[in-house]
């Protein structure tokens, strides 16, 4: 929204455009990109804009899909197809399809970044299925289908750090990056609801496991991502996480990872005893063993998949200047310096 907005004000300072000029764009919002039968099919969702005189007073988007066999084709004869001038300054988001992410994201990384058309600021997801159909979905919350992706993006990440945040040239980057690979956020269509149902992996170019929310909030702790609200329970006692530092240390015969982690209780459940400091330190001795767990299983399943999307091979070759997947062998060594918030969690009740 701040983004639409600044293009309003240089269009009113710059003398160029008038409010005739700014209806004359087809403002695009999102782009999906699909391949079927041989061939990619690109969809744009475009903002509704008034004309001139026109007092109806619609709103919300529509849509304009083209084939081609290659995308240069599907962006101009998409583009030709619009009765405005395409501006793709407000793009918010791309989907490719579960099929592109398979087989096709080469292709379409390699136009996107060389492309005039896009400033690459945007967000990049997964569709399971169809990205054209989730890009048309139509959802009573929000009027514009792109706009309701990114914001479901952002809540997912700030309530349970389940989403993949990073812009499309951030991706890029961790894509080109010896030793790194890429991790993209996954939407699935159900019904008439649009879901977030984890994250991406790749290796190179090519996607090699979806990981469920649970497993991308790990994720985004091994990475450091700001992590903030990922929640741990142990029968009947709960802790978020508020504060945390993971370090990697690739060894000649194990990966040892290190961690910093204070959390606080967040809800119990039992009559366990919050005044007795003998309490906190069972409490940090069972979780501390609980995030190792979930710890280690993320680092096998990324060996089993080969992927460095938790930057595996860059600290093996920072460390030793070796270009290798030797790490995909090696045994992996968790340790967690764990801290429980004893300060504000307990009170006294009336009587």
């Amino acid at each position: 929204m701040k983004k639409f907005c600044l293009i309003i004000i240089v269009f009113l300072l710059s003398g160029c455009y008038d409010y005739k000029g700014l209806n004359d764009l087809a403002i695009i919002s999102g782009i999906a990109i699909d391949y079927v039968d041989d061939n990619f099919l690109v969809t744009f969702e475009v903002m509704k804009t008034k004309k001139e005189g026109d007092s109806s007073g619609a709103s919300g988007t529509y849509y304009v899909s083209q084939k081609g066999k290659n995308l240069v084709d599907c962006f101009t004869l998409s583009a030709n197809r619009l009765d405005k001038v395409p501006y793709f300054e407000h793009v918010e988001i791309v989907i490719f399809s579960e099929t592109v992410a398979l087989e096709k994201l080469d292709l379409c990384i390699d136009y996107l970044i060389r492309t005039e058309r896009l400033r690459n600021e945007f967000y990049a997801a997964i569709g399971i299925d169809s990205a054209k159909d989730l890009l048309k979905t139509k959802i009573d919350a929000s009027p514009v289908t792109s706009s309701y992706l990114t914001s479901l993006l952002i809540n997912n990440y700030e309530t349970s750090n389940s989403a993949y945040l990073e812009v499309f040239t951030k991706t890029v980057k961790r894509i080109l990056t010896d030793g790194e690979d890429a991790l993209l956020p996954v939407f699935k269509k159900n019904d008439e609801e649009i879901v977030l149902v984890g994250m991406g992996a790749f290796k190179d170019y090519k996607l090699q496991m979806i990981f469920d929310n649970r497993e991308a909030s790990i994720i985004n702790l091994i990475n450091n991502f700001e992590v903030k609200n990922i929640h741990f329970t142990n029968n009947n006692i709960t802790i978020a996480v508020y504060n945390s530092k993971i370090d990697i240390y690739p060894e000649k015969n194990e990966i040892i990872i290190k961690g910093d982690i204070e959390a606080r209780i967040s809800e119990v459940n039992s009559n366990i005893d919050l005044y007795d400091t003998a309490t906190y330190s069972l409490l940090e001795d069972d979780f501390k063993k609980i995030i190792e767990k979930e710890i280690s299983k993320i680092i096998v399943k990324m060996q089993q998949i080969k992927s460095n999307a938790l930057s595996l091979g860059k600290k093996y070759y920072n460390k030793y200047r070796i270009k290798s997947d030797d790490w995909i062998n090696k045994d992996i060594v968790v340790n967690i310096d764990l801290k429980i918030n004893k300060k504000g969690l307990t009170f006294e009740v009336p009587r």
